[in-house]
């Protein structure tokens, strides 16, 4: 099967799908609206479709003039950017796919879409989106009516709910789970925990105020005191003045609380890096909110680490706790040192949760799974 996504960017997420989708005999090609800092292109090597002329100028002076103290002006492409038509057809002529998943519902999409059903190519949509949720969450006014008309309505999406609490929620029935893929990397009978003597801490996050970084800082405060030999490793990235701004600070404000000796902080570094850090690492720790999904707390149990989520993240029920790991209150620094000194106090805790939570990503995270996901969503839309 040829299969052509059209992505915002190629997050580091998708390596293992694209993976996938190689090692199982598939043609497998990614357009992209904007390139990331930092990509990994091992398996398959994206093409910028980038945006339409107008826009692009639209957008310069928005973000730069308009909005240029606006941390979040630049992202503003997600929901109203609109691509190049010609070039969009061009690819999709001479490709032939025979399946077009498109990233969220925005205008992009709508373009997009419009020449995939005048082609008469299956197309399905890939967001973050819920497949459970309250009732509320779901919208049936006339404008969400509108968008979805204009967007494919089958959809995959890798968040099963946000939060860990089922009670109450409904299902969409236009949405299928397809989760994020991970793959073992460090077998439990080749992981050594507490390097150094150490019970050694990772965040990941970029440097933004809500990831909650100044809280992993006062919560590895706290437990120092009562456990001297606990260590922080925090990588994240900068790739504007607004998170260069926020490191500096953060960086300044571990120095005024005497935490240099305790706390690591890394920038900009390439996946590699990131998994020397995972096999060094005992626990791994997602301290952000408003997060529509993570594979980062999967993608450490690849590694025998267990994992510690927020509930205001989409992949936060990828997380057993008390088997694979923890889950805290949003934003609450009590619940979130609660919850990591539990895991801490014995050091029995930490290897038992990190062979489950190994166990746990094969079984439950492989391409399969999502394949199977993009099946049914697939199946949904030959039925109309």
């Amino acid at each position: 099967m040829k299969v052509l996504y059209v992505l915002h960017r190629y997050h580091t997420n998708m390596l293992f799908i694209m993976k996938g989708w190689v090692d199982n005999g598939h043609e497998v090609k990614v357009l992209t609206q904007s390139e990331g800092l930092i990509e990994e292109h091992e398996y398959v090597q994206p093409q910028m479709l980038g945006f339409s002329k107008v826009f692009k100028a639209w957008h310069k002076f928005y973000s730069g003039v308009i909005k240029r103290n606006d941390p979040t002006a630049y992202d503003i492409f997600i929901r109203y950017g609109f691509p190049p038509a010609s070039k969009f057809k061009k690819y999709v002529d001479e490709f032939k796919p025979d399946l077009i998943i498109l990233r969220e519902r925005s205008l992009y999409t709508m373009s997009c879409y419009r020449y995939c059903k005048r082609k008469h190519i299956p197309t399905i949509l890939y967001n973050l989106s819920p497949v459970y949720a309250e009732p509320s969450y779901f919208k049936n006014d006339f404008a969400h009516k509108l968008v979805k008309k204009l967007t494919p309505l089958d959809r995959i999406t890798p968040v099963h709910q946000i939060g860990i609490d089922m009670e109450g929620k409904i299902r969409d029935e236009h949405a299928f789970y397809a989760p994020f893929v991970v793959e073992p990397k460090l077998s439990f009978e080749k992981k050594r925990y507490f390097k150094d003597d150490k019970i050694n801490l990772f965040e990941i996050g970029k440097y933004q105020d809500r990831k909650n970084h100044y809280m992993m800082v006062n919560v590895l405060d706290r437990l120092r005191k009562l456990y001297p030999n606990v260590r922080l490793t925090i990588a994240g990235e900068i790739s504007s003045r607004f998170e260069q701004e926020y490191y500096d600070n953060l960086v300044k404000y571990i120095d005024e609380k005497g935490l240099k000796e305790y706390i690591t902080l890394f920038y900009n570094i390439p996946k590699s890096k990131i998994e020397e850090i995972y096999k060094d690492s005992d626990l791994y720790i997602l301290t952000s909110t408003g997060e529509p999904a993570s594979i980062t707390v999967i993608e450490s149990l690849a590694f025998c680490v267990p994992s510690i989520s927020g509930t205001d993240n989409g992949s936060a029920d990828y997380v057993i706790p008390g088997v694979t790991g923890e889950v805290f209150e949003d934003c609450d620094e009590d619940d979130l040192f609660k919850k990591v000194s539990c895991i801490i106090e014995d050091k029995d805790t930490i290897p038992r949760m990190g062979k489950a939570g190994y166990e746990h990503i094969c079984k439950n995270f492989s391409f399969d799974v999502y394949y199977k996901g993009v099946q049914e969503a697939v199946a949904s839309v030959s039925k109309k």
